[in-house]
């Protein structure tokens, strides 16, 4: 067999993050050749280490990484929100130039904390996407963009800037759906439907916003925009009354991100009943001004979180909360047919923590540790679309 191979791991197989001991993966170019155990032949030893999927990180805004917790301490509206809040006062003045450096940057710390495929809702119409699509040129990841117009939806260029923002972009990401008219919301369908794009929506994310949609349309932001089939729903904050029925019916993916929620005074997402209504749930890491790159992170404080609000800790278990943050990630980005699993076949992602490191030697309960314990600092080999982008010896 002609490939890489990497062996004497810990690995956590398909799409059930099965553990097979003294496990290896032969890699051929970008995709995942063999999984096996007890490799014979040459190889990259590596030394029981525990390896598993890389993140799908279902929900980014990585040009904001330019003005890292320049926002800490203000809300929302002041922080986040289009037109002047400090996030789209930055993206106006700074220089292209400038932006893509940022752009580069935020992708590489993506990459070195193992993540290997993002969405993010990226600013700035066409020009904007496109920005994004040369940043990630040459860097194996691969990046969802999900493209916005640079004019309110009460501007009359609006439409335009949003086919031009369609046909550059995998799909497009909007917010606030109370500034939206029926009919603005049935012709961004209908474009995305000719180019079989993602409709990708911030929803719930604040009471504010919920109110407006309420007090204009008469409904929940959930209920409005389900009624024109999005493909992914981001945050869910402060859903209202039978919003969470709703979406079990729909079973339209809901992206979680609580760090950021929690840290702009948002609220946190009721997990517990998004859980147990069974709605297909990602995690994403949101705003990188707000919060780091770290699925890590982000999965720990999804889990204590489900079993805070619902008062049982078998609520979910490690192993479903790592599912959220790789196969879920992909599933709801449209990759699963790619990622989200280790298995011929499939993309060869995947990372490597080091299972001697001070802190994960002694666990007794892998997929336990992955979610609560280790971190960046344990990753002691990133493989993203078969290529090595980071590798720290453990001997």
């Amino acid at each position: 067999m002609s490939a890489n191979v990497y062996s004497n791991m810990l690995l956590l197989e398909g799409p059930n993050l099965e553990l097979r001991r003294h496990a290896y993966i032969a890699v051929e170019d970008q995709s995942i050749a063999e999984v096996g155990d007890h490799w014979r032949g040459e190889s990259l030893d590596l030394d029981g280490a525990i390896v598993f999927p890389a993140f799908v990180d279902a929900h980014t805004h990585v040009a904001d990484s330019g003005i890292k917790d320049a926002v800490i301490g203000l809300a929302t509206a002041e922080a986040v929100s289009p037109p002047d809040g400090l996030k789209y006062r930055f993206l106006q003045e700074i220089k292209t130039d400038d932006l893509q450096r940022i752009l580069v940057r935020a992708v590489q710390e993506l990459l070195s904390n193992g993540i290997c495929a993002f969405a993010d809702f990226r600013e700035g119409c066409a020009e904007g996407v496109e920005l994004l699509r040369t940043a990630v040129s040459g860097i194996p990841i691969r990046a969802v963009i999900l493209g916005d117009a640079l004019v309110p939806p009460s501007d009359s260029e609006y439409m335009t800037q949003i086919r031009d923002a369609a046909s550059a972009s995998d799909g497009i990401g909007i917010g606030d759906v109370a500034r939206y008219t029926d009919e603005q919301l049935s012709e961004i369908t209908a474009i995305l439907h000719e180019t079989a794009s993602i409709l990708a929506v911030h929803t719930a994310e604040t009471k504010e916003a919920q109110s407006a949609c309420r007090d204009t349309w008469g409904s929940s932001e959930v209920a409005r925009i389900l009624a024109h089939g999005p493909d992914l729903l981001v945050h869910l904050t402060n859903p209202l009354a039978g919003d969470v029925e709703l979406l079990r019916q729909a079973q339209v993916p809901v992206v979680c991100c609580p760090r950021t929620n929690a840290i702009l005074a948002d609220g946190l997402p009721p997990v517990a009943d998004l859980i147990a209504s069974g709605v297909p749930l990602a995690l994403g890491t949101d705003n990188m001004m707000l919060s780091s790159p770290d699925m890590f992170r982000e999965m720990d404080w999804f889990s204590r979180l489900a079993r805070g609000q619902s008062g049982r800790s078998d609520v979910l278990s490690s192993r479903d909360v790592l599912s959220m943050a790789t196969l879920g990630g992909a599933r709801a980005v449209g990759l699963d047919d790619e990622l989200g699993s280790i298995e011929a076949g499939k993309a060869a992602c995947f990372v490597a923590l080091d299972a001697g490191s001070a802190n994960l030697a002694g666990t007794r309960d892998i997929h336990a540790a992955i979610v609560h314990r280790a971190g960046p600092q344990d990753i002691s080999l990133v493989v993203s679309w078969g290529e090595e982008v980071s590798r720290r010896s453990t001997r």
